[in-house]
């Protein structure tokens, strides 16, 4: 099966040579070799009313699914970095918050009764 993104081989049967030349008045012409030898010379105008005019092509918006579930991750996780990014910036210019470790605050109970004893810790 044909690929449809790919264009079709240019074809041309023998390589022409091409080339612009004036005369002393002005008057431009296209220089053609054959392939034969031959040199052509013909009015510039006559061969570009000649000319054939290009076929328009119609662009669709198609797109490859795969590309597009790719392209919509990439998207997502860069307003995600892009959040973070934002927060990190304005935190840095606002208030900070330092955490300063410390030692918890305990309570210790002690019991005994004759040869049992019992000991809790209670840590805020």
């Amino acid at each position: 099966m044909l690929n449809p993104k790919v264009l079709p081989p240019a074809t041309q049967a023998v390589p022409s040579k091409l080339a612009v030349w004036a005369d002393q008045s002005g008057t431009p012409y296209l220089v053609q070799q054959q392939p034969d030898g031959s040199t052509t010379f013909t009015p510039l105008e006559t061969v570009l009313a000649q000319a054939r005019p290009q076929t328009t092509t119609r662009v669709t918006t198609y797109r490859d699914p795969l590309n597009m579930l790719l392209l919509g991750f990439v998207v997502v996780f860069g307003l995600v970095l892009g959040g973070y990014f934002i927060g990190f910036v304005a935190g840095t210019t606002g208030q900070r918050v330092v955490l300063v470790p410390s030692t918890p605050v305990c309570n210790t109970h002690r019991s005994s009764f004759l040869f049992w004893s019992t000991e809790n810790k209670e840590c805020q």
